[in-house]
């Protein structure tokens, strides 16, 4: 190897992220796995990589291996490619494992280990001055901080090597001749072809971003045990703070196939200057107030350290021109493409660093650098991971989490790699509460000896016999009372040995719920407005959880071993300011406590959901009223519901009542708790349509109005038809026979405060008269009379039928009651008879006569017309029903009038 491609691709390693790396070739595991076993020579696997590229896939990574390297695609798809000759083995050591060479916090490490040599920079800040293996003797070459090449105790060779440049890695590969075979793989970084700022709403913008970039002339620490390690002299420390949102370049990155998380970023001037700072994207996962396209990220400057070899201002200098600040672009820092240059870097140089409070998983606990062993500061439970954190981000250098051995060993603590989180895993063989002190050491970006600070923090682990998160719970609330049932068999499996010992500790009369989350962490509490929600207390809240034997009786302390069936779930819904949701998860916490010191023993999470009945199981539609599935009712109008006449009039109003299209519907909505929210009302959101399906151009209002709106048994809601629509005087009840849109409204359990709660369904109502939709029949389809005498005609000539074809109804008088003729059916009001044509025929008795009953010297005779023939010829009778709604039926039926000639 040269030293010409080290300081290539180490150059390309160092800017892939904050720590960058480079792993020599040299032994491996010979169990990396290979794609495809065929390739057994460096031709056919140079020919695949080659394939793969075509094909527009890229690397998303290139690991060196046994002879080689492993290549792995954005699809997926790993090959290992091995050169032709035998490498020679490394022999830094006795393992002969490859040697790691990396740059972290300014400094270099080899294998995990932190050197002494500063990653300096030639003065052009072009470049990072790279170690190097030198071609004589094999061994790693670093420059010191005079910028003076030493040579390492490590030796590295191999004879293939990778090139990574401009974001795209160019492999070297000898062959079975010792022929150098070459090929270019790209990465993500290079198929970038847009960086585009955004605003706060993520829209496209083009003015100047600027980010204050904290920077401090650290002290030298040699006490320091964080993760981090110490800071060494000549190192100014920068950060950005985010706090507030800001400092954030809010960008697209095109095409949003590319991971854009997965790299790292530079700034860069316009003499290509590229700036000693790393930047990092995060994916915008949150919600926008317009509409989101794919590759939004937000983009902020990560943390670090920087060599400044004794000028305090060196860093803040590379963003500086005259004084002024430089425009900067963003740019991958393992390729050539950038954005815009609108990139303001205002340097901000800082002489304090106070990191004010300690949170615990986001609670205030105490001052930095003051012990708060007095009294529990913080409780946490067995299992539960607490992160550690300073309100002022910004200003830390590092922190690292410690505690005793006792208590380690005692709790089961374990602490994160980056030290920053602790859990106990688990608790002594008792039901009482424990404490430890947690030893929070923190050393600010100042840096320092004076500045590193241990506070000591209480902190009480709660033991828990047991946890467990139910399945989702979907449940109607009960009619009845408002409550649902869950089974508590998951409660009991999750205590397990500790059942027993749970039954005689736990607490029986109390509300088991701790509060209501929206997400399975039990984090964010629901938002349940005044009467729940706002605090953790939800005891005569909305909702309360008890142990019960069934739905009405709880469990007691005698009957709990063997009675504690269900958990019951009462919602108060004379509380539901803001209600539940239906259709939305809800995560129940709920908390079981010892019945003595009332700490938690253990506790389940119930996730549940809310439904309502489907509407039309509660206004289930007449089949012969709503035919063929759809919405619209073919309305027609019934005699028992004719009480009101129209003022002046003789006729009733044309009144269909609504109820009349449901099944059962007041017992119904009555039995669903709807007795004050259900509403029937004129919809005019659209047009209304004739029977032909015609737009009429008027909506429903202008044709008929909503009487009773509110459904009740005594009070019933109907659609009545407007008589005079035009407002000329005259009647013209223009809505007969139009699709009239009703809208039916209500709340399942008359809960009113969620919309969730409501149904809201529109309904077409075609109002019509039996009477006037049908039509006369003649027996036979004609009626034969002499056309020279006359003829009495009887309800077995003639008779009607309604709109069903088979309903017959007779048209013939009935009787006569207190002067008024009496008809076979409810709905008529009159019927009379009138010729066609008088010269076929003249009707001599045009109304029904009423019959007459038998008598000791004389038949019965039922009621008849009569008519008399005037010539042989077929004409109409013409007959008029009149119904009790004011609409006339005029129909017809064939009368024939014969002569009988023969001799």
């Amino acid at each position: 190897m040269n030293k010409k491609f080290l300081s290539a691709i180490l150059f390309g390693a160092l800017m892939v992220s904050s720590t960058g790396t480079f792993v020599s070739c040299k032994d491996y595991d010979d169990d990396i796995d290979r794609i495809d076993n065929t390739l057994n020579d460096l031709k056919s696997q140079i020919a695949a990589l080659q394939t793969e590229v075509a094909n527009g896939n890229w690397v998303t990574s290139v690991t060196p291996t046994e002879g080689g390297f492993t290549v792995v695609f954005k699809d997926g798809k790993t090959y290992t490619i091995v050169n032709g000759k035998d490498g020679e083995k490394g022999d830094k050591g006795e393992d002969g494992k490859g040697t790691e060479v990396a740059v972290k916090d300014g400094y270099w490490y080899i294998d995990g280990e932190k050197t002494d040599y500063l990653a300096v920079t030639s003065e052009d800040l072009k470049e990072v001055k790279v170690p190097y293996i030198n071609e004589e003797d094999g061994y790693w070459y670093f420059y010191n901080d005079k910028g003076e090449a030493e040579k390492s105790p490590y030796k590295a060779t191999g004879a293939a090597y990778a090139v990574n440049d401009g974001g795209v890695f160019t492999l070297y590969m000898p062959d079975a001749n010792g022929v150098m075979q070459t090929i270019k793989l790209p990465t993500a970084a290079s198929a970038i072809s847009s960086i585009e700022f955004l605003d706060n709403d993520y829209q496209a913008i083009k003015d100047l971003n600027e980010i204050t970039l904290f920077y401090w002339d650290a002290a030298a620490t040699t006490e320091w045990k964080g993760p981090r390690g110490n800071i060494s002299n000549n190192i100014t420390t920068y950060s950005t703070d985010l706090s507030g949102n800001n400092n954030v370049l809010y960008t697209r990155i095109a095409p949003s196939s590319v991971d854009a998380s997965e790299l790292a970023f530079s700034l860069i001037d316009t003499k290509d200057n590229v700036a000693s700072i790393a930047l990092a994207a995060k994916k915008y996962d949150g919600m926008l107030t317009r509409a989101a396209e794919n590759g939004l990220y937000d983009i902020t400057v990560v943390p670090g350290s920087y060599a400044d070899g004794g000028d305090a201002n060196k860093l803040a200098n590379q963003f500086l021109s005259l004084g002024a600040n430089k425009a900067m672009a963003l740019k991958p820092a393992t390729a050539n493409y950038r954005s815009l240059f609108n990139v303001k870097v205002i340097p901000d140089k800082q002489t304090t660093a106070p990191l004010t409070n300690i949170n615990l998983n986001g609670n205030y606990v105490t001052i930095v650098g003051v012990d708060k062993t007095t009294g529990v500061a913080y409780q946490t439970k067995v299992g539960q991971e607490v992160v550690v954190s300073v309100t002022k981000e910004c200003n830390l250098y590092d922190m690292y989490l410690s505690a005793s051995e006792e208590d380690k060993a005692l709790f089961g603590i374990i602490f994160s790699e980056d030290g920053r989180s602790f859990k106990a895993t688990k608790s002594p063989d008792n039901v009482t509460d424990a404490t430890i002190d947690l030893e929070v050491y923190t050393l600010p970006n100042i840096g320092g000896n004076s500045n590193i600070k241990k506070t000591t923090i209480r902190v009480e682990i709660n033991r828990t016999l047991g946890e467990a998160t139910y399945d989702k719970q979907t449940k109607q609330p009960n009619k009845t009372n408002y409550s649902f049932l869950v089974s508590a068999d998951k409660l009991k499996a999750s205590l397990s040995s500790d059942l027993n010992a749970w039954y005689a500790s736990v607490k029986t009369d109390v509300n088991v719920l701790q509060n209501i989350y929206d997400d399975e962490a039990c984090t964010v509490i629901s938002d349940l407005g005044t009467n729940g929600g706002a605090t953790t207390n939800m005891n005569n809240k909305q909702v309360a959880v008890t142990m019960n034997v069934d739905n009405d009786n709880q469990v007691t302390p005698a009957n709990i071993a063997t009675k504690l069936n269900y958990l019951k779930f009462q919602l108060d819904i004379n509380k539901t300011v803001k209600p539940l949701k239906i259709g939305k998860t809800y995560y129940a916490k709920l908390s079981f406590v010892d019945k003595t010191s009332n700490i938690e023993l253990n506790y389940v999470v119930v996730p549940f959901e809310l439904t309502k009945p489907e509407l039309n199981t509660i206004l289930v539609k007449e089949s012969g009223v709503f035919r063929d599935g759809k919405d619209l009712a073919q309305a027609y109008m019934y005699w028992g519901d004719a009480t009101t006449k129209v003022t002046g009039k003789s006729y009733y109003q044309s009144n269909y009542y609504i109820d009349r299209a449901f099944t059962d519907m007041q017992k119904k909505l009555s039995d669903a708790k709807m007795v004050t929210s259900p509403t029937f009302a004129i919809d005019d959101a659209n047009n209304v349509l004739d029977a032909e399906g015609k737009d009429t151009g008027k909506k429903a209002s202008y044709f008929a109005s909503i009487v009773n709106p509110v459904p009740s048994s005594t009070n019933r809601a109907h659609v009545s038809l407007k008589e005079d629509t035009d407002g000329n005087g005259s009647r013209d009840v223009a809505g007969y026979k139009k699709d009239l849109n009703v809208k039916f409204t209500g709340a399942y359990l008359d809960v009113t405060g969620d919309d969730s709660w409501k149904y809201a369904k529109t309904y077409q109502f075609r109002v019509m008269s039996p009477i006037l939709e049908g039509e006369a029949v003649a027996a036979n389809n004609v009626v034969e009379v002499s056309a020279t005498g006359r003829t009495k005609l009887y309800k077995e000539n003639i008779w009607a039928k309604t709109y069903n074809n088979d309903v017959k109804y007779d048209i013939f008088a009935k009787g006569k009651a207190a002067g008024v003729i009496e008809w076979y059916r409810s709905d008529i009001a009159n019927v009379t008879f009138s010729t066609g044509n008088k010269n076929v025929f003249e009707v001599t008795v045009a109304t029904p006569t009423v019959p007459v009953a038998a008598t000791a010297t004389a038949p019965a005779v039922d009621s008849y017309i009569e008519v008399e023939g005037v010539t042989e010829n077929t004409a109409k009778l013409k007959v008029a029903v009149d119904d009790i709604w004011g609409y006339t039926l005029n129909s017809s039926v064939d009368i024939k009038t014969t002569l009988n000639t023969g001799k």
